[in-house]
């Protein structure tokens, strides 16, 4: 009985951390210790130099970002100027302004609808139609009748 109390604490247990792991409110590696990290040394030297100012990716501010091709021709983007010994373009983010300019739909003319004549197919409910109905009827029943009569005699050659 208490090993079975043991596993349900047990489950309740992980069941109320692993939302929070999910939603990196803890970290069950931080409590192990520094040895047991999932950075990589890379990871740690770009975190050291990432700026410290830069809290979230959205600001109220002008930005302002210098860019410049490094001695392989990569693109490098710095919010602190290189080395004097690059071409550097200074260019500055205003949020307050669009980065894509609009596009602009050509508006389509519409056809002229031209009035189309639609023919009606006739009702099957008008006396034209009810006394070819009756007449389809007579008919099928003719030819009912002559089947009937052939199945007889062939019957009776029988």
């Amino acid at each position: 009985m208490k090993s079975k109390i043991f596993f349900l604490l047990l489950t309740l247990v992980v069941m109320a951390i692993t939302p929070m792991i999910y939603m990196g409110k803890f970290n069950p590696l931080a409590i192990l210790g520094p040895g047991f990290s999932m950075e990589t040394s890379a990871h740690k030297n770009l975190k050291a130099s990432a700026p410290k100012n830069l809290s979230s990716v959205v600001t109220d501010e002008k930005v302002e970002v210098y860019k410049w091709r490094d001695e392989n021709g990569v693109m490098q983007f710095s919010n602190t100027p290189p080395p004097s010994d690059r071409k550097v373009e200074r260019v500055v983010l205003d949020p307050n302004s669009n980065l894509m300019q609009a596009v602009k739909v050509p508006v389509k003319e519409e056809p002229e609808e031209k009035e189309v004549e639609q023919t009606q197919a006739p009702s099957p409910y008008s006396p034209k139609a009810m006394k070819k109905v009756m007449d389809d009827v007579k008919n099928v029943e003719n030819l009912m009748q002559q089947r009937q009569q052939q199945q007889q005699e062939a019957l009776n050659n029988l």
